[in-house]
């Protein structure tokens, strides 16, 4: 599935990178070459942009490929080179907290929704919020705030593997956990996880 900016929970409900905010439902995203355009530059030189404001492919990306924030970089990036973007919003519209969004000039919190930190996620007994953002960055994370913003999906299941082989309890329901989600990611391979005692209750449905 293809990841666009927007609400990227760690469910990622709405994966798309490209067209998501136009497209139709059921009908495939556009390719990234079409939605970026600059007078006197065809499809090859629009191509040949994007893989050099770091997108790792100038058709399709994914948050197994690519992190949102490197995302907004490269959007930034085409904007610098002149390129206008076809599509109705950029993530720094959407998500303008983002790092690369704020040392564009954005201005945190506009737009942005809103989550508790993901270091509320994780609790073990005897251990404070010190300890768990700590045992966090021991894992693996890069940011213990808003993971999905700055790291790959892979990233963040083997750091959530790590929490939990170290006795961390997870605060939120089983499937959360993208290790109990597809896309199936390496790190979740022959990775059993005792979802009775690891994880908060199952919700009821219609419940957040």
């Amino acid at each position: 599935m293809l990841m666009r900016h927007g609400a990227l929970g760690l469910l990622l409900p709405c994966l798309l990178l490209a067209a998501c905010s136009q497209a139709r439902p059921l009908q495939p995203a556009p390719p990234l070459y079409e939605l970026w355009a600059r007078g006197g530059v065809d499809q090859q030189g629009v191509r040949n942009a994007l893989l050099d404001c770091g997108f790792p492919n100038a058709a399709y990306v994914d948050s197994t490929t690519i992190t949102s924030n490197d995302y907004a970089r490269g959007e930034q990036c085409m904007l610098g080179k002149g390129f206008v973007y076809q599509d109705r919003y950029t993530l720094c519209d959407t998500s303008p907290q983002l790092p690369a969004c704020q040392a564009a000039g954005g201005k945190p919190g506009t737009n942005a929704t809103q989550r508790p930190p993901a270091y509320t996620q994780w609790a073990q007994t005897g251990t404070d919020s010190q300890g768990v953002q700590q045992a966090m960055k021991n894992c693996g994370y890069t940011t213990v705030i808003e993971p999905v913003d700055e790291m790959l999906l892979n990233d963040i299941a083997a750091a959530q593997l790590c929490m939990l082989d170290r006795g961390f309890h997870f605060t939120r329901p089983a499937n959360f956990l993208l290790c109990k989600n597809p896309p199936m990611l390496p790190a979740c391979r022959g990775k059993v996880i005792n979802t009775r005692n690891c994880c908060a209750p199952p919700q009821a449905a219609g419940q957040r």
